[in-house]
C-alpha cells in the first residue's frame, strides 16, 4: 500500500518469517552493512523505554496506571494532537480502500464502504511529546484493530503496537506486536509508504469517486499523501543516525555532532560548522563500516488498485502482483561511504531531526535571557533603496536584501545566506527601518549559532547604509555541550535537553518521554503455548514466527490446540501450496511472492535471496500430499491460479 503503508504493518496473506540465515557470507568482507537489518527484527517488548503512543494515551483509571484510548478514532487523533501541543492540525490522513495491509481483507467485499484510514503526525507541536514523523496509525474499522507505529526515545527505535478490541462496548487492549510479522514488510523497522503518485489513496480521482459513491468521502489533494511520504522518508533516517551516533562517533565526535546539530536547527536548518564533525565521523565511519552502510528503503512501489484485467471477478480484484507486494525484499536505497563529501551533512541533519521545534525555541530563549556579557559584533554595508524606501539591497561586510515586511536574504562575508526571515520589533520612520529578524518562532541565527540581534537601516534618497548586530551567545551553549557526558547509548532528546539544563545551570524541567514509571506494564501480543499435531512439526521453525500468533492476520494456522492447527493447515493447504510452489518459478514469472518470503539480509549484509532453502521442497510435498488426499488429484498450480489466488478458499476455517 502505498500506504500501506504508511503505517500498516502490512504484509500479505500467508506470511512466513522463518529461515533467516546468519551464516558467514562468502565475500562478506567486501559488502556494506545494513544500517537497519531486516533480518533481525528485535524483541517485541523494548528492552528500554516505551513508545510515544504509550506516553500519549496512558493515564490513570481507578488510581492505577492504565491505557485510556478513546473509542472514537477521530477523538484519538485529537487526543494525540492535544498531547503534542498542536495549535492547529499537525496530522495528515488518507483513505485506502484496497491497500496492502494485513487488515485489508477485513472489509471484504465492501472495500470502499469501509476504507482503511492512515494517519501520520507530520507537524511539530509545543507539548511534552515530540511526535513529528514519529507517530503513525492505521485503522480498518471492520477489523476492530488499530495498528500503531511510534518512536521509542530511550531505545532509539520504532515500536509496533496493536490496539485490539477497538469497538463500542469493549475495552481496548494495547499490546506490542510481533516484530517478526511487522518487519517482514517494514524492512526498515519503521513506517513505509508508497511512492508517488499514491494511486491507492483517495488522492486518486477514480478511487475518490468510488469512495464518494459508497459514502461521504471526498478526494484529497496529492499534497496530503506527499506529506506522509516525506514524513516516512525522514523517519527512515532516524535509525541510520542513531547507529552512526552509537557505533561510528566517539565521545568527542558526539560533542562536535551535537554542537553542529544545534547550529543547524537554530539557524533554521541553514548550516553548521562542518569541519570539526566531518573529519571525526568520516574516521569513525571508515573504521566501523569500511565497505559502507546500506540505507533501507521505506518506499514500496506505487500500485493502482483498479488496474486489474477485464473479466476479473470477486476477490481477485484485490490481487497484488508479486513485485508490488510489501513483503517483497527491498534492496538498499543507497550506500553511504566514509569518503562521501555529504556524509557529515547527512549525519548532522539526521541527528538534528531528533530535536523538537520546542527544544530549539527553548534553547534560543535561554540564550537570549542569559547574561548580557556575551560579546557582540557589528557588520556594515552600503545600500541602494528602491520603491520609496520600502526595498533595499545592501552590499559590504554584510549583504542583505528585503523590504519593510520580510528579509529575503542576509549573509555575513562570503558565508551562505540565510533566506526568508521574518521581522519583529519593527521600528520605522523617515529614512529609518530597524527590526529583529526571526525564523521558526525564534531569533534568526547564523550557521555558527550566533543570533542576529538587530538590523538597522538609514537612508537618504536612494542611498543608505545598514548595520547588523550579531550577539555571540552560542559560545555558552558550545561550552555546555563540551561539558556533557554522551555515553554509548541512543541519542535521546529528553536526556540531551536535561543534560543541557544542568550544564547551563538551569532548573531541571519535566520532559517526555523517558520515564516509564507512570505507564501500565507493557504487554506482548503473545499466543498461548500450542501442542503441535505431527503434520505441523516441520512447519514450526520456518513459519511459526509469523503464523503461531494471537492475530488472525497473517493467518495463524499454527496457533491453538492440535485440533485447531490440523483444521487450519488442511483449510490453508491450497494457499500454502501456491506460496511454496512460487519458489519454483523465476522471480519475474511469479504471480505471488513465495513463502517463506525471500530474505533481504544475510549476516547483516544486503542480500536478495533467489533460491529456496532446503526445507521448502519437503514442505511443498507435504502440502501436495494433503491436497491429493482431499481431492484425489495432484495439485495443478496453473489450474489453482486460474480464478485468482484471492478466490482460493480462505486460509483459516470460518470461526477459527
Amino acid at each position: 500500500m502505498r500506504i500501506l503503508a504508511a503505517v500498516g504493518m502490512a504484509c500479505m496473506f500467508v506470511t512466513a518469517c522463518g529461515m533467516a540465515e546468519h551464516a558467514p557470507v562468502a565475500g562478506g568482507d567486501n559488502l556494506p552493512h545494513w544500517a537497519v537489518d531486516p533480518g533481525r527484527p528485535g524483541r517485541d517488548i523494548p528492552a528500554a523505554g516505551r513508545s510515544l503512543f504509550d506516553f500519549a494515551v496512558a493515564g490513570r483509571i481507578d488510581g492505577k496506571p492504565a491505557y485510556d484510548v478513546p473509542l472514537s478514532f477521530d477523538e484519538l487523533v485529537r487526543r494525540l494532537e492535544h498531547r503534542l501541543g498542536c495549535a492547529s492540525n499537525c496530522s495528515h490522513q488518507v483513505l485506502i480502500p484496497l491497500g496492502r495491509s494485513l487488515q485489508r481483507m477485513s472489509a471484504s467485499p465492501d472495500f470502499f464502504a469501509s476504507p482503511r484510514v492512515v494517519v501520520a503526525i507530520t507537524g511539530d507541536g509545543a507539548g511534552p511529546v515530540s511526535g513529528r514523523d514519529r507517530i503513525y496509525l492505521g485503522y480498518q474499522r471492520r477489523s476492530n484493530v488499530i495498528e500503531v507505529i511510534s518512536y521509542n526515545e530511550t531505545a532509539g527505535r520504532f515500536e509496533f503496537q496493536l490496539v485490539k478490541n477497538y469497538r463500542r462496548g469493549a475495552t481496548p487492549q494495547v499490546v506490542y506486536a510481533n516484530r517478526n510479522v511487522c518487519v517482514a514488510c517494514h524492512q526498515n523497522h519503521g513506517p513505509v509508504f508508497s511512492r508517488q503518485v499514491w494511486d491507492e489513496t483517495n488522492a486518486n480521482p477514480q478511487v475518490a469517486a468510488i469512495l464518494s459513491r459508497a459514502g461521504q468521502f471526498h478526494r484529497i489533494p496529492v499534497e496530503i499523501p506527499n506529506a506522509i511520504d516525506d514524513a516516512t522518508d525522514r523517519a527512515n533516517l532516524i535509525g541510520v543516525a542513531q547507529r552512526m551516533w552509537i557505533e561510528a562517533c566517539d565521545a568527542k565526535c558526539r560533542k562536535d555532532a551535537l554542537t553542529a546539530a544545534l547550529q543547524y536547527r537554530l539557524s533554521g536548518e541553514r548550516g553548521f560548522d562542518r569541519e570539526p564533525v566531518a573529519e571525526a565521523i568520516a574516521t569513525g565511519f571508515r573504521r566501523r563500516w569500511p565497505n559502507g552502510l546500506a540505507i533501507p528503503n521505506p518506499d514500496i512501489p506505487n500500485r493502482d488498485p483498479l488496474a486489474f484485467a477485464a473479466g476479473t471477478r470477486g476477490l481477485a480484484q484485490s490481487h497484488v502482483p508479486a513485485p508490488l507486494e510489501a513483503i517483497a525484499p527491498r534492496a538498499p536505497l543507497e550506500v553511504w561511504r566514509a569518503q562521501d563529501p555529504e556524509l557529515a551533512h547527512r549525519f548532522v541533519t539526521g541527528l538534528a531531526q531528533l530535536l523538537a521545534g520546542a527544544d530549539v525555541r527553548e534553547i534560543d530563549g535561554r540564550l537570549a535571557a542569559g547574561p548580557s556579557a556575551a560579546a557582540s559584533k557589528e557588520y556594515r554595508s552600503s545600500c541602494t533603496l528602491g520603491d520609496a524606501g520600502t526595498a533595499y539591497d545592501c552590499r559590504g561586510e554584510v549583504s542583505l536584501r528585503g523590504n519593510a515586511s520580510a528579509l529575503d536574504a542576509i549573509a555575513i562575508g562570503n558565508n551562505a545566506p540565510l533566506r526568508n526571515l521574518t521581522l519583529s520589533a519593527i521600528k520605522r520612520g523617515p529614512g529609518v527601518l530597524e527590526f529583529r529578524p526571526g525564523s521558526g518562532g525564534h531569533r534568526a541565527r547564523l550557521a555558527n549559532g550566533n543570533a542576529i540581534a538587530r538590523v538597522a537601516l538609514r537612508w537618504r534618497g536612494a542611498q543608505g547604509e545598514a548595520k547588523v548586530t550579531v550577539i555571540e551567545d552560542f559560545a555558552k551553549l558550545r561550552e555546555a555541550v563540551a561539558a556533557l557526558s554522551l555515553p554509548d547509548k541512543p541519542f535521546s532528546r529528553t536526556a540531551v535537553m536535561a543534560a543541557l539544563d544542568a550544564a547551563l545551570g538551569l532548573p531541571a524541567q519535566a520532559r517526555c518521554c523517558d520515564d516509564a514509571s507512570s505507564l501500565p506494564p507493557a504487554q506482548a501480543d503473545a499466543a498461548p503455548a500450542t501442542s503441535l499435531p505431527p503434520e505441523a512439526t516441520a512447519f514450526q521453525q520456518p513459519c511459526g514466527a509469523c503464523h503461531a500468533t494471537a492475530e488472525p492476520s497473517p493467518p495463524n494456522f499454527l496457533a491453538g490446540d492440535a485440533q485447531r492447527i490440523s483444521a487450519s493447515l488442511a483449510h490453508c493447504a491450497p494457499r500454502m501450496f501456491v506460496r511454496l510452489a512460487m519458489w519454483e518459478s523465476k522471480p519475474e514469472a511469479r504471480d505471488k511472492m513465495p513463502m517463506p518470503p525471500p530474505q533481504a539480509s544475510r549476516a547483516g549484509h544486503p542480500w536478495m535471496q533467489d533460491a529456496p532453502a532446503d526445507a521448502i521442497k519437503p514442505l511443498r510435498n507435504a502440502v501436495a500430499g494433503w491436497l491429493r488426499a482431499e481431492t484425489g488429484e495432484t495439485p495443478d498450480l496453473a489450474k489453482m491460479l486460474a480464478r485468482g489466488y484471492e478466490n482460493l478458499r480462505p486460509c483459516l476455517p470460518a470461526g477459527a
